[in-house]
């Protein structure tokens, strides 16, 4: 792959960041997965669990504590778990408008807001729980785009 990341630091930064299976399955649904066939992703799990890195249960797969020590340096782009419950009330509007030469960011918004159980109002103008986490606004800020990303409290 052209940023020189593999499919099993893919797997692993996924497992450290988010646990939902149904997360898991949007994630590899995303561009950078998709050009794996699906065999392929599970021969990469197979592999993992063999150096026990990842391990599974009945809830899913997960990160062993010596996956956790494997775990590539933090990277700006990894996503964070979500602290709503599906019964958070939606009361928090978030309007973006990032430009093509930060896309990069913007799939990361996108894919963060939905694992915050955000839905998409329009391209780049989604309702969710709020307010965001520090964590989220603080790599926001990292990422670039503060600028361009506008949070309205809706009623």
């Amino acid at each position: 792959m052209e940023d020189g990341n593999t499919l099993g630091d893919y797997i692993i930064a996924f497992l450290s960041s988010a646990r939902s299976t149904r997360v898991f399955h949007r994630i590899l649904r995303e561009k950078r997965i998709k050009r794996y066939k699906t065999g392929s992703v599970y021969a990469e799990l197979s592999r993992l669990k063999k150096k026990q890195l990842i391990n599974q249960n009945n809830k899913g797969w997960f990160l062993t504590e010596k996956g956790k020590i494997y775990k590539k340096p933090y990277s700006p782009l990894e996503y964070i778990s979500s602290p709503f419950t599906k019964e958070s009330p939606k009361n928090i509007i978030v309007s973006f408008d990032i430009p093509e030469t930060k896309r990069h960011a913007r799939r990361w918004l996108r894919n963060q807001l939905k694992i915050f159980g955000y839905t998409m109002l329009q391209r780049s103008l989604w309702k969710g729980p709020g307010p965001l986490p520090k964590e989220c606004l603080s790599r926001i800020q990292k990422l670039g785009i503060k600028d361009s990303v506008k949070f309205f409290t809706s009623v």
